[in-house]
C-alpha cells in the first residue's frame, strides 16, 4: 500500500517493500515502477474514503496458494460473509473462489458479490458456478429461474458439515491422543 494525503492505494504483491513512484493528477493516482511503467491506477480519493484496493493481483497470487490467505493482511479486508464461506471450502474450492473473485471484482465494492453469495447460499454451500450464475442474474436482473416443487415427498437429509473446522475444534479441545 502507498499512502498519499492520508489515503491508501494498493500496488501489487510483486512490489511489496520496494520503492515505487507515484503520478498524481486531479482524478487519478498511478503507481509506477522504477522504469516508470504503470503498476496500478486508481481513481483519486477525496472526502472520507480512505482506501482504494485493486484486488486482482492479490487474488491471482492467493489462488495459487489459497491456504496462505489466512496469514495475509487482505484476508481481514474481506467482508465477513466471504471469510466465513472460505473457511468452509476445500483447498480446490478456495482456489476456484479466489479466481472467481479476481474475475468479478472490478473495484473494491463487494456489494453485488455479497448479494450473489447470499443468494447462492440459500440452499447450502454453493459452488463457484452457482455464485457466478447468481452474480450475473443480479447484474442482468434476470430472475427467470423458479424453484422446483416435486409432486412426491422427498426425505429430509441431514445437514452436511463442510471444511475442516470440526477437526480444528477437536484439536483445540485436546481430544487427540498420540
Amino acid at each position: 500500500m502507498v499512502t498519499i494525503d492520508k489515503k491508501q492505494y494498493s500496488t501489487s504483491p510483486r512490489f511489496a517493500q520496494q520503492k515505487v513512484r507515484v503520478r498524481i493528477v486531479y482524478n487519478e493516482i498511478a503507481i509506477l515502477n522504477k522504469d516508470h511503467e504503470v503498476i496500478a491506477k486508481h481513481y483519486r480519493l477525496y472526502g472520507v474514503s480512505r482506501k482504494s484496493m485493486i484486488w486482482q493481483p492479490y487474488l491471482d497470487l492467493l489462488s495459487k496458494r489459497p491456504r496462505a490467505i489466512k496469514y495475509s493482511s487482505i484476508y481481514n479486508q474481506f467482508p465477513a460473509i466471504w471469510t466465513d464461506y472460505l473457511k468452509n471450502c476445500s483447498e480446490e474450492e478456495q482456489k476456484d473462489v479466489l479466481r472467481l473473485l479476481g474475475e468479478l471484482l472490478k473495484n473494491d465494492d463487494f456489494s453485488l458479490l455479497n448479494e450473489a453469495l447470499t443468494m447462492a447460499s440459500s440452499h447450502g454451500h454453493p459452488s463457484t458456478d452457482q455464485i457466478k450464475h447468481c452474480f450475473y442474474s443480479i447484474i442482468k436482473q434476470d430472475h427467470t429461474h423458479k424453484e422446483i416443487h416435486p409432486a412426491i415427498n422427498l426425505p429430509d437429509m441431514p445437514a452436511a458439515t463442510r471444511g475442516l473446522s470440526h477437526y480444528d475444534a477437536l484439536l483445540q479441545s485436546g481430544g487427540v491422543s498420540g
